[in-house]
C-alpha cells in the first residue's frame, strides 16, 4: 500500500473534483479531537431525518444524542458536521444516508469509509491497521509513530497521543480492532451495501475497472479483489450497482444505479 493521497486518489482528478465529491484531502480533522463517533452517528440517523435544517434540530434542541448540555450537543453536532457533513451533504453524505436504513450491520463501515474519505489524520493510520495480520496485536505507539511520520514536527507529544488514541478507538468501533489498551487486529465482514460505497468513493477518486476491486477502499472493508468482485455481484442482485466482466476485463458502474435506487442525482456528475 502506497503512503500519501496516491492511495487513496488518483492524480487524474484535480482538488475541486474530490472536494465536491466530499472528500477532504489535506488539513486536520475531527480525530484531533474526537473519534468517528459511531453511537452520536447512530442516534442521529435513527431520528428518520435527512435534511440539513431537521438534522441539526434533532440534534440540538431535539437532544437525540442525550448529550448533558445545550454546547456539548452544539459542539457535538458541529464536530459531525466536520466529519460527515451533515451541513452542506455533498454526495458522499447522500449515498450514506440512503443506505443507512437499508443496511444496518453496514453502519459501521459506512461511518468508517465516510470518516476516511474526510479525514487525513485518520487516513494516515490506515497502513497501520489494514497492514497488520489477523490476530496480531497493535498498540497505541504504532498509531503515534504513524501520526508523527506523516506530519513531523506539525502537533505536540500530547496531541499525537491524543490522536493516536482517538484513531485507535476508531478502528475498534468498525470492527477492525478488538481489546482496550491492548488491541488486535481482527477481520471486519463487509456487505454488499458496504462495497458499494467503497466502489462510490473509489470510482470518485479516479478509479475504474479492476483498479476499484484492488484499490485502498475495498482494502478497508478486508476484501481481496476476488471478495470485492462478488460483494460487487451481491449488489447488482439488489439494484446497487452493475457489473461486467468478461475474461480480463472487468467494468463496475455505481454512479447510475446509486442515483436511481437513493435518489442522489448528484451522482451522475461524479
Amino acid at each position: 500500500m502506497e503512503d500519501g493521497l496516491g492511495a487513496w486518489f488518483n492524480e487524474n482528478k484535480t482538488e475541486q473534483q474530490l472536494s465536491s465529491f466530499g472528500f477532504r484531502t489535506s488539513g486536520g480533522g475531527a480525530h484531533q479531537s474526537k473519534t468517528m463517533m459511531l453511537p452520536e452517528v447512530e442516534s442521529l440517523l435513527s431520528s428518520g431525518t435527512t435534511s440539513a435544517d431537521s438534522l441539526k434540530i434533532a440534534a440540538i434542541d431535539d437532544n437525540v444524542m442525550g448529550k448533558s448540555t445545550a454546547n456539548t450537543r452544539r459542539l457535538t453536532y458541529r464536530h459531525l458536521c466536520s466529519l460527515y457533513g451533515f451541513n452542506d451533504q455533498p454526495p458522499i453524505t447522500k449515498v450514506m444516508m440512503g443506505l443507512w436504513p437499508l443496511d444496518r450491520e453496514g453502519h459501521a463501515l459506512f461511518t468508517l469509509l465516510v470518516a476516511l474519505a474526510r479525514d487525513p489524520l485518520l487516513r494516515d493510520t490506515a497502513k497501520v491497521v489494514l497492514e497488520t495480520p489477523v490476530g496480531q496485536a497493535l498498540e497505541r505507539p504504532n498509531f503515534e509513530d504513524a501520526l508523527s511520520s506523516a506530519h513531523p514536527d506539525r502537533f505536540s507529544y500530547k496531541m499525537v497521543r491524543s490522536m493516536a488514541q482517538n484513531c485507535a478507538s476508531t478502528w475498534t468501533h468498525s470492527g477492525h480492532l478488538n481489546g482496550r489498551a491492548k488491541k488486535t487486529r481482527q477481520r471486519v465482514s463487509a456487505t454488499p451495501h458496504a462495497t458499494t460505497l467503497a466502489a462510490l468513493c473509489a470510482t470518485a477518486a479516479g478509479y475504474g475497472g479492476p483498479a476499484i476491486l484492488g484499490s485502498v477502499w475495498m482494502k478497508a472493508l478486508d476484501l481481496s479483489p476476488e471478495q470485492a468482485l462478488d460483494q460487487m455481484r451481491r449488489a447488482e442482485s439488489l439494484g446497487l450497482a452493475r457489473v461486467r466482466s468478461a475474461g480480463d476485463v472487468t467494468e463496475i458502474s455505481v454512479r447510475q444505479p446509486l442515483s436511481s435506487t437513493l435518489g442522489v442525482s448528484e451522482l451522475e456528475h461524479v
